[in-house]
């Protein structure tokens, strides 16, 4: 088997809850390596209110380096605040590139700081760990990666501790900044809950047995789906609340990850341009007109069931929409466990999901990134953070 095609021949599972079962997974090849990124001082940027900018630019990460692979299928992951990609070493010279010119675009377009770095798979095997990936089919036209083995944690802190980092961050200067960000759209409005909240939660099993953790694991899942329902009972994209926006702060994401610094006159074109491609796209829907591509009656649909809104790397994450008592019952049930030390989480509450998408054709290959507005799942990442600490203290780690 070629190792440029090792994800594209992995068996895809159908069902979410395989994501727990060791052998739905294989061992990433020694000569690919882990892209990632993600933005410093996140929490001033968030306060600042530049959470939409922050959420923009990890999916646009992962659209420049999509891009710059072609035919070639890699596994990925949107967590918010940033994102990570797998690649093979025959990519890695563009995949550096492309996360360059993110950097690059981070910085002109939002005033954003944004780590890059690479880690090979020999440097997070050295370290004890492994990456683990595994297929998981979200709709006919979108297959998500898993990721397990603790090797995305792994790649994680070593870009983030000092000892470490410089020998995997993607110096300034020492690549050319390049890349295409076709594909990457932002222009529908915040989805409101049709259950009254959005929640985003982050979870994360406390054993380093991958038996007992895989049990943990089936647990959450199956607990959230016994105090939400099924999938579609709290997806959180609500086709009937689906709605194009004309807004330019709105469109300002989309705006500045396809301009960078560009102003004036070439960002008011851009703007007309995309506002004309949102009127156009509305009355496609309206009419339910079929071109030649695309039935546009069944692109909302579409969209919903191509939605990221459930992952699994090293750490399980979900956006769900529900109501104030199923979100107290989860609470409870998730401090209960965490009291019992089986696992570590963190959850935020607001009323609405952000979606930012990568639309490579109308027809079927686009997917969409989900999150809660306001914060999300750098919010739920933030209170994670403060229960790990109160974990840490409570038991002497």
């Amino acid at each position: 088997m070629s190792s440029e095609r090792f994800y594209a021949t992995l068996p895809v599972i159908t069902d979410f809850e395989a994501i727990t079962q060791a052998e739905s997974y294989a061992a990433l090849p020694d000569d690919w390596h882990v892209a990632l990124c993600d933005v410093r001082n996140s929490t001033a940027a968030v306060a600042d209110g530049k959470y939409r900018n922050v959420n923009s630019i990890g999916a646009a990460a992962i659209t420049a380096i999509i891009n710059a692979a072609g035919d070639i299928e890699l596994p990925f992951s949107f967590e918010g605040d940033g994102s990570l990609v797998c690649v093979p070493q025959q990519l890695l010279e563009v995949t550096r590139a492309a996360l360059a010119k993110t950097q690059q675009v981070a910085r002109d377009a939002f005033g954003l700081d944004l780590r890059i770095a690479t880690v090979p798979v020999t440097a997070i095997r050295a370290a004890g760990f492994s990456v683990q990936v595994a297929r998981y089919r979200v709709s006919e036209n979108y297959t998500q990666a898993a990721f397990s083995g603790g090797g995305i944690s792994c790649a994680d802190g070593l870009i983030k501790d000092s000892a470490t980092e410089a020998q995997y961050a993607i110096a300034p200067g020492s690549v050319e900044p390049r890349g295409s960000f076709d594909g990457f759209e932002c222009r529908w409005e915040d989805i409101p809950s049709r259950h009254g909240e959005t929640v985003s939660l982050m979870v994360l099993a406390l054993h380093y047995e991958p038996e007992r953790a895989a049990t943990v694991y089936r647990e959450v899942i199956r607990k959230v789906r016994e105090i939400y329902g099924d999938e579609d009972a709290c997806h959180p994209v609500s086709v009937p609340a689906l709605a194009m926006t004309l807004k330019s702060d709105l469109l300002a994401d989309e705006l500045g990850v396809r301009t960078g610094k560009a102003g004036g006159f070439d960002r008011w074109r851009r703007l007309m341009k995309t506002r004309a491609i949102v009127l156009l796209g509305r009355a496609l829907m309206y009419f339910g007109t079929h071109t030649e591509e695309t039935d546009w009656s069944q692109y909302k649909a579409t969209l919903a069931r191509n939605s990221d809104v459930r992952k699994f790397s090293d750490i399980y994450r979900q956006i769900l929409a529900g109501n104030e008592v199923q979100r107290l019952a989860l609470d409870a049930w998730l401090q209960q466990q965490f009291k019992r030390r089986q696992l570590l989480y963190g959850l935020h509450v607001t009323d609405r999901a952000h979606m930012t998408c990568l639309v490579f054709d109308y027809s079927g290959r686009h997917l969409h990134f989900i999150d809660g507005a306001d914060g999300g799942l750098f919010l739920a990442a933030k209170a994670f953070k403060e229960r790990a600490n109160q974990y840490i203290n409570r038991t002497g780690l």
